[in-house]
């Protein structure tokens, strides 16, 4: 038995995604296929199996810049087809044991002024440039409630010398959540409209991942937890193809063997566009990555909790944007 053995609550917060569950092309910051895992990392998932059954609940909250009401306006008098997020909120639950079942529930605060009921109101409306007051085309929608999709997903360790450990990472994502959301009433129609797939807990697409992961040490009182995950998906609902992306995460782990364990970490998230009947979504894709301090805290052996912030140091989004200003995560998990 290798020393990972003493990692009795690896916190497995495997999430279904939010971005299949309804990732945004207007704010594509956003977003992982797999999190949490390993020894002492928060978000890299590694390579060290789990040896007991693991529940585990999770909140990840992201925070965005966002537009002025005039600055939504003038983008869609220049015929862009513009949303914007100010906030995102996903909350996962997640049982484990070797391969994961995993569900997550997505609540979605943003801005939208580019569906076709907002587009009929700006064309019937002059003033679409000028006072926002007088072009009352944006719809606003405070959340988008629902269960998102289901992860399955699985890890072999295909290698295991007591001292590094290396695992292939499989896994699909069904489209089990719901994506007949609306929108509240649009202020220029005084009708309710369905929210773009891509602004949905659920996807209506089939996503297939695969990669790598690993554990290891630097030192005997430092833990490395790394993956790379590529995931790519079927067209889903409304004809609407996310972007395939990859996900890359390395994390540090000081004093795992003590009860409380800082954690470091680097995340990268890199999509390619969205493609929408047919379309590229020009204002989609992009690539940020994240520096991730947190800490990780056994209240037992048998139990243990997690917060951590995340910062983008690098972030280059496709098209209008919204850029990301930072997020954060927090959990429990027991094993038993």
């Amino acid at each position: 038995m290798s020393k990972y053995k003493s990692l009795q609550v690896p916190l497995l917060a495997v999430a279904g995604l939010s971005l299949l569950a309804g990732g945004i092309s207007s704010a594509y910051a956003h977003g992982e296929s797999i999190r949490g895992g390993g020894g002492g990392s928060i978000n890299a998932i590694g390579a060290a199996i789990l040896e007991e059954k693991v529940v585990s609940v999770r909140w990840d909250a992201r925070r965005y810049e966002t537009f002025t009401d005039q600055q939504l306006i003038d983008f869609r008098a220049q015929g862009e087809d513009v949303h914007m997020h100010s906030s995102e909120d996903a909350y996962f639950l997640s049982f484990g044991f070797p391969v994961n079942d995993d569900i997550d529930i997505s609540l979605k605060g943003f801005k939208d002024n580019g569906d076709g009921q907002a587009n009929a109101c700006f064309a019937a409306t002059p003033a679409v440039t000028g006072n926002p007051g007088t072009a009352n085309c944006i719809s606003e929608t405070k959340e988008s409630p629902g269960i998102g999709d289901m992860l399955i997903t699985g890890r072999y360790r295909f290698f295991n010398d007591g001292d590094s450990q290396w695992a292939s990472v499989f896994g699909v994502i069904l489209p089990t959540g719901k994506i007949t959301n609306k929108t509240d009433i649009n202020r220029g129609t005084g009708e309710a409209e369905l929210l773009g797939t891509h602004n949905q807990p659920g996807s209506g697409a089939i996503t297939f991942q695969g990669g790598v992961a690993y554990s290891g040490h630097l030192t005997e009182a430092v833990a490395i937890d790394a993956n790379v995950i590529y995931r790519f998906g079927t067209e889903g609902a409304k004809q609407f193809r996310s972007g395939n992306s990859w996900q890359l995460d390395v994390a540090a782990s000081f004093a795992h063997h003590s009860s409380v364990i800082p954690v470091i970490e680097l995340n990268g998230i890199f999509f390619d566009q969205d493609i929408e009947n047919d379309e590229v979504k020009m204002n989609s894709g992009g690539d940020v990555v994240y520096l991730s301090p947190g800490i990780n805290i056994r209240i037992n052996e048998k139990q243990g909790v997690y917060a951590n912030v995340s910062f983008p140091v690098y972030q280059e989004l496709t098209g209008i944007s919204n850029d990301e200003k930072y997020r954060w995560s927090m959990g429990w998990g027991s094993s038993f």
